[in-house]
């Protein structure tokens, strides 16, 4: 009953939030605030500071009201964007409480880290970090293990890491990918003296297809959903018409292309 109850007493947050930015998302009690503005306006800028800040005031009023409380300390934000748009931002702080929260360039998301840039630099370097630190201690006691221990290890700790959100990974250029296929192939030797597996890079793409798979069948969140449409057929007898196919949307702007999921997906 937690989580049910819990829903129901934060219900009232999204309405809330609905009165002034057009999305937000939330998984328990992370809660994210989402606005998109042109940097090229010194005008836009203000305008969507006053806009997060009149949310966030009215969302420690309902806390307050419903006995909550919000960390004004632990609260972050993040100007996203190419370095050209964000070489034009001028924002130095948003007004959270008592407190002046200046943005930051990394900040973690539900286990994985986002940088300004979208790039997934510190996501990657820290998978790698982190994995190769267990990769080391479990080296240091593998002759007191056994094999299928050593397997179990290595999944856990250090397959799960690389699997974790790789997604997000998608369209990423292969230098960057490489540094967790070496991860990978350090792992690999470990259990069996051969790196034969399946590389990091199907792997990532395996798992835009298991998304996609889901979001036109129905078994994704609408949030996935929503971004993949079926091409629809034409009245010419084309080879395709019998085929599924899905809509590749007509994108201008190259801006984190490789990461946008409708783009991705088809």
């Amino acid at each position: 009953m937690g989580p049910l109850l819990f829903t129901i007493y934060s219900s009232k947050l999204f309405e809330v939030i609905k009165y002034h930015l057009p999305r937000a998302h939330a998984y328990a009690d992370d809660t994210q605030l989402y606005l998109s503005f042109s940097p090229d306006s010194a005008a836009n800028q203000a305008d969507a500071v006053v806009v997060m800040e009149r949310c966030i005031l009215d969302i420690r009023t309902w806390m307050l009201t419903d006995n909550l409380k919000l960390n004004d300390d632990k609260t972050e934000f993040m100007l996203i964007g190419t370095k050209q748009q964000l070489s034009k931002v001028n924002i130095d702080s948003l007004t959270v409480g008592n407190i002046d929260v200046a943005p930051v360039t990394v900040a973690r998301n539900l286990g994985t880290w986002f940088d300004s840039n979208q790039n997934l630099q510190e996501q990657i370097h820290k998978t790698c970090k982190s994995g190769f630190f267990y990769l080391h201690n479990i080296r240091r006691i593998r002759k007191y293990l056994s094999q299928e221990s050593v397997r179990t290890l290595v999944h856990a700790l250090i397959m799960g890491r690389i699997h974790y959100c790789n997604s997000l990974l998608f369209g990423l250029p292969s230098v960057h990918v490489l540094k967790l296929q070496r991860l990978q192939n350090a792992a690999a030797r470990l259990i069996s003296n051969v790196p034969h597996w399946l590389p990091v890079k199907f792997r990532i793409d395996f798992k835009i297809l298991l998304l996609t798979f889901k979001a036109i069948y129905g078994h994704a969140p609408g949030y996935l959903t929503d971004l993949i449409a079926i091409k629809l057929q034409t009245r010419y007898p084309l080879r395709s018409a019998s085929s599924l196919a899905l809509n590749y949307p007509s994108v201008k702007l190259k801006d984190f292309r490789g990461s946008r999921f409708f783009i991705g997906g088809p």
